[in-house]
């Protein structure tokens, strides 16, 4: 018969609290007053009482508890959950035990300890996992995690070693939004950002201390400034100036508001990588760069500013997310054109396969009218089954537009 009243959740919840459910031993079994279980649960009169009573007894005819009663009287007066009680009391409940939950916590670790990370960071990987899984065991050692929340923490865990390979100074948005995904409904660009303090303590320790902030990783903080080169002019404040001369220039967020700008450029091009930005911006060609990923406010409002006759092409990367970078481009310009600039799809035997998330972003981007122009370079990618020879870096630049002096693609 299934319990009619909430007691025996209580009891469990108590239990869970305790030394003995958090840790698996104790010194003596665990025990609750009967008036102070009751009290909790609400369950002092009446029917409800009658029903928690029942349950308690119950639950202890089935070996999931043990009810102290005084010799005289024969009234409940204390109720116990010894250890081989657990599994039954939980299973009563239809709730995984704490030693259940303590176990698949240190599997988690047990798991991750065969995950890759770099090299110089293979010994203190092993270690970091090896002592979380001892930890989870014996329940202590919890933080940054929650206890409770232990799939939010396999999220944060998988991310580690992505976090640990990154080797290109990137804003944080781009890097979250590159490898997070989609988790608990968050926007995947937030993601690292809502979560830094944890983020920063993991790596910290599965980095045996070389690695403790995403500074160290090159992971700068998303920059609430645009950063461009070429013959642009603004108005701020009422004073005119002249960008034309200089190799590149940031303008915040709140220096744009209100601000007017011309410019003489026969394009603009934005760019995602900032190395390739600067190279560009060393051709004085004449052409207003950007540089920009995942664009932010101060990027979008420069952009919307400038003269809507100047014709506007994106060049990225070439796997899902550099995609992804001129969906969002587009769509936060429309109804401006964007055409993409040296964006196909170049194979390569060697480039590593698509992972899950990449796998699951490229879908998203094969069913997306924005992109829909280059949805044959997204087939070719989804039928090589990895994302080729993607990086900027890879596309050679010199001369006038559109700049390529060798490169495996065409403009």
């Amino acid at each position: 018969m299934a319990p009619r009243s909430p007691v025996l959740e209580t009891l469990a919840r108590f239990y869970a609290e305790s030394t003995q459910g958090r840790t698996g031993s104790a010194a003596r079994d665990f025990g609750v007053r009967f008036t102070e279980l009751l009290a909790e649960a609400k369950c002092e009169s009446g029917d409800a009482y009658a029903n928690a009573l029942a349950d308690l007894v119950e639950a202890e005819r089935l070996g999931a508890l043990s009810i102290e009663r005084d010799r005289r009287s024969g009234d409940t007066q204390r109720v116990r959950v010894p250890m081989t009680c657990e599994a039954a009391i939980f299973a009563r409940i239809g709730r995984a035990s704490p030693t259940c939950e303590r176990q698949a916590w240190a599997a988690l670790f047990s798991e991750a300890v065969t995950w890759s990370v770099p090299e110089r960071f293979a010994d203190a990987w092993r270690m970091f996992c090896a002592r979380r899984a001892e930890g989870s065991l014996a329940g202590r050692g919890w933080k940054p995690f929650r206890r409770t929340h232990r799939k939010l923490a396999g999220i944060q865990l998988r991310l580690l070693p992505d976090l640990l390979a990154w080797k290109h100074p990137t804003p944080l948005r781009t890097v979250s939004a590159r490898i997070a995904g989609s988790q608990h409904g968050r926007d995947p660009s937030k993601f690292l950002g809502d979560c830094r303090g944890t983020f920063c303590s993991l790596l910290a320790e599965a980095s045996g201390g070389e690695v403790k902030s995403f500074a160290d990783l090159g992971i700068s903080d998303n920059p609430r400034s645009v950063v461009f080169s070429g013959p642009v002019r603004a108005r701020i404040g009422g004073t005119w100036t002249d960008y034309a001369a200089h190799t590149s220039t940031a303008l915040n967020e709140d220096d744009l508001v209100g601000t007017e700008i011309t410019c003489a450029a026969p394009r603009c091009v934005t760019v995602e990588n900032e190395t390739k930005f600067h190279e560009l911006c060393r051709l004085r060609t004449g052409d207003v760069f950007v540089f920009t990923s995942y664009p932010n406010r101060a990027t979008l409002e420069f952009l919307r500013r400038l003269p809507v006759e100047i014709p506007r092409f994106h060049f990225g990367d070439t796997d899902p997310w550099g995609f992804d970078v001129l969906r969002s481009l587009r769509a936060s310009l429309a109804p401006a054109v964007i055409v993409p600039l040296h964006m196909v799809f170049r194979p390569n035997p060697n480039a590593k396969p698509l992972t899950d998330r990449d796998a699951k972003k490229l879908g998203d981007l094969l069913g997306e009218p924005l992109v829909a122009d280059v949805r044959g370079d997204l087939e070719a990618m989804r039928a090589a089954g990895n994302k080729g020879d993607y990086v900027q870096e890879s596309v050679l630049v010199s001369g006038a537009f559109p700049y390529v002096s060798t490169s495996h693609s065409e403009p």
